[in-house]
């Protein structure tokens, strides 16, 4: 098919896809027929790809299927977690969620400490994730460790925006999750604007806490 032919089928579906919304009649036929669109598509979709992900990570856990459908703790992740999969539109999101389902097996936490964390999962975007991840050991990162060299003194927020340097832009959105990871006891600081030393803007800035939350959603290692 030409370009021009791609262009020409993509408006006529763009029309006809209006035009059919537009001929549904209101008082409850247009918004069921939108969510049943929605549960056709997007959301099959992702329960698919949620699926998918857990069972390539089952098929590595050396467990019977009888233990696994009696664990307590791995009940609870899963009704918790399917839930969750199905309304992000994340797929590395749904990666999180299904390590901290594996870890569910083993992790030596109670139920109520493992529904806290799939609360904050549940609430967190991607870049909350991503930097309490880098805070937690900030010279895992080999530009980090080159940064520590450069630097005299500076704030800690000058090498991770080194590591991630699009969110040098977004300095305000960068404070708003620091000060919500320090809410939720998952950091040490809700702020990153102190000029320090090269070895402070490269500490670790994650509680004992954050740390257990890391490693519950880490790949083949809970506690």
């Amino acid at each position: 098919m030409s370009e021009k032919a791609k262009q020409v089928a993509l408006q006529t579906a763009e029309i006809s896809a209006k035009t059919a919304l537009s001929m549904i009649p209101v008082g409850g036929a247009l918004i069921t027929s939108v969510w049943d669109s929605i549960k056709s598509n997007c959301a099959q979709k992702r329960l698919d790809e949620w699926q998918n992900v857990i069972e390539e990570r089952l098929s590595k856990v050396d467990e019977s299927l009888e233990n696994i459908g009696t664990n307590e703790n791995f009940t609870s992740a899963m009704f918790q977690t399917t839930e969750l999969a199905i309304k992000t539109a994340e797929n590395k999101k749904r990666i999180y969620l299904a390590n901290a389902v594996i870890n569910s097996l083993t992790c030596p936490f109670e139920e109520s400490i493992i529904m806290i964390f799939f609360d904050m999962i549940g609430k967190y975007s991607l870049w909350h994730i991503k930097i309490l991840d880098y805070f937690q050991n900030p010279l895992k990162f080999e530009i980090a460790q080159k940064s520590k060299s450069t630097y005299m003194m500076g704030g800690p927020k000058t090498v991770l925006y080194d590591v991630y340097p699009e969110l040098r832009d977004k300095d305000e959105y960068v404070n708003r999750i620091v000060k919500e990871l320090y809410a939720d006891g998952l950091m040490n600081t809700g702020g990153l604007d102190v000029i320090m030393t090269g070895d402070g803007m490269v500490a670790s800035r994650v509680t004992d806490m954050g740390n257990e939350f890391i490693k519950y959603m880490a790949e083949d290692n809970c506690l």
